[in-house]
């Protein structure tokens, strides 16, 4: 629990608070929650209820009688993965997007976006998990953010995206925490929705994208939402 309160909520909320100040400096804060346009949609949400029904399948595989002090862990866990849900989209699906649609084609703003999702990972080398576990670790946030990308872009707001990646990181954090080990951890419907969830966004990102940018690289991101009021 100390781990839960010092190592995220302390932390990622010290980050919340430098994002919150550096896109307010920059006055970045529509581009980054909302696009100018929506892109997709129909079966495309099939794509983040998946992630939810995914997450739902996490939660119903946890042994919530295994855990100690479940109300308020329970309590530090939901805040934690709030913050983080919240700090790493507004990095990776918002600054970073609004950042590389300055100078990039789209094709490669979600690129730029997905690689630093993934390289956020990698500082848990440092704190005792494996290599081999942090670079599986690093290609799978790659992946998911993927799903995340066209979720932002299919519901046209970041917003939708920080509560979906929040709930699904409590999902995984507190089955995890309830087993002994991966060996006890049984197999859940988490893994299976996850996994169709990146199959279809491989594809509604293909389709996306040759839908045409949000904004040509380098234009002027705040007046594309002029052009759609």
């Amino acid at each position: 629990m100390e781990n839960v309160r010092k190592g995220v909520v302390l932390a990622v909320g010290l980050g919340a608070i430098y994002l919150i100040v550096v896109t307010t400096a920059f006055g970045w804060w529509k581009p980054a929650i909302h696009e100018p346009r929506k892109a997709g949609g129909g079966w495309m949400w099939l794509i983040p209820a998946l992630l939810l029904v995914g997450a739902v399948g996490n939660l119903a595989s946890t042994k919530w009688g295994e855990l100690p002090d479940l109300g308020i862990y329970v309590f530090w866990l939901a805040v934690g993965t709030a913050l983080v849900g919240f700090s790493e989209e507004l990095l990776t699906r918002g600054v970073a997007i609004v950042g590389g649609r300055g100078s990039m084609h789209e094709k490669w703003v979600w690129v730029f976006s997905g690689v630093i999702f993934g390289l956020l990972h990698v500082p848990n080398a440092f704190f005792g998990q494996g290599v081999k576990a942090t670079v599986q670790q690093v290609v799978f946030a790659f992946a998911v953010g993927l799903t995340y990308y066209v979720t932002r872009r299919v519901s046209g707001t970041l917003i939708v995206t920080m509560v979906l990646h929040a709930i699904w990181d409590f999902s995984v954090f507190i089955e995890g925490r309830s087993v002994d080990g991966l060996q006890d951890k049984p197999v859940a419907l988490g893994g299976f929705a996850l996994y169709v969830a990146n199959v279809l966004g491989i594809i509604a990102l293909v389709k996306i994208l040759k839908t045409g940018d949000v904004v040509e690289p380098g234009g002027d991101q705040l007046a594309a939402f002029e052009k759609v009021a």
